[in-house]
């Protein structure tokens, strides 16, 4: 009897000659494939003669569906399924993590056919080099959220921060990136229609970056944007409690609640958040 199997299936997201021989061969094995979208990947299954049924699996069903499809895996007769995204790497942003979760808890194997991301795309050609890599997925859409997030990468810096971003809010969120580290020489690159005919990798500082986007008549495509964001020098770290409640006002200043500016502070500085927060108190009195 045959190891039941779920496959992690990785998809263009431009070019269809990126489609891996390995990955083909896989999905026209399955019992069924889970997909995102039956219309967009049937279109795909379609140009290379890959005639496996289709599962809807996306953010509104995966949840309730993931028992379901693992019953279907079990019971079908070679015992495997694969899932695939829309386009790139399934789980990454996209739907697929409850599917893979409950395959686990059932022990079936799980097998990862690397392939297309945009994320690991937009990474290496960004040109930074920094020991370590935060995704931070979709941003939150509101200012105060995404001041949050900022303040994430600083806590591990140096690092490279990569996140998504659709054409409708991209300007935005460039604005509330230069907002907040205004006084910090940050270089980042926008990378955009990755495999595709017009594949464009923006690389500066925020300003030069901004200006490039801004004169754009027409922004499209979604984009993956690297942050460089350099080392926290020692002495910036050896701050007294005085300095470290005024830079918590700078944070509230930017849109972060204090209790969270104080929680963020207190790692970065290996300090009592309440002992910021008393601090930040008298200051502000």
């Amino acid at each position: 009897m045959s190891e039941p199997v779920l496959y992690i299936v990785a998809t263009p997201i431009g070019t269809l000659s990126d489609f891996s021989q390995r990955a083909q061969s896989i999905l026209s094995s399955v019992s069924f494939i889970a997909c995102e979208d039956t219309r967009h990947t049937s279109k795909l299954l379609h140009n290379f003669g890959i005639k496996s049924s289709l599962e809807s699996l996306h953010v509104h069903n995966e949840k309730e569906k993931s028992e379901y499809l693992i019953n279907k895996l079990l019971n079908s007769d070679s015992k495997s399924a694969a899932v695939v995204s829309d386009a790139g790497t399934p789980c990454i942003s996209d739907p697929g993590c409850f599917f893979i979760r409950s395959a686990h808890k059932h022990g079936i194997r799980i097998l990862s056919i690397p392939g297309p991301s945009s994320m690991t795309s937009a990474l290496a050609a960004s040109g930074f080099i920094q020991p370590r890599t935060i995704f931070s997925g979709f941003l939150e859409r509101n200012k105060k959220d995404q001041c949050k997030e900022f303040a994430r990468w600083k806590t591990i810096a140096p690092c490279i921060a990569v996140f998504f971003e659709s054409p409708k809010r991209i300007i935005d969120t460039l604005k509330n990136i230069k907002e907040y580290f205004i006084n910090e020489p940050i270089q980042l690159t926008l990378s955009r229609e990755i495999s595709k005919k017009f594949e464009e990798h923006i690389n500066g500082n925020i300003d030069d970056i901004l200006q490039k986007v801004e004169k754009k008549s027409e922004i499209q495509g979604e984009f993956v944007i690297t942050v460089n964001i350099e080392q926290i020098l020692d002495e910036e770290l050896d701050k007294s409690l005085e300095e470290i409640a005024f830079e918590s006002l700078e944070l509230v200043k930017k849109g972060i609640h204090i209790k969270e500016a104080c929680k963020i502070l207190a790692e970065k500085y290996e300090q009592s958040s309440k002992d910021i927060y008393n601090e930040y108190l008298k200051i502000k009195s």
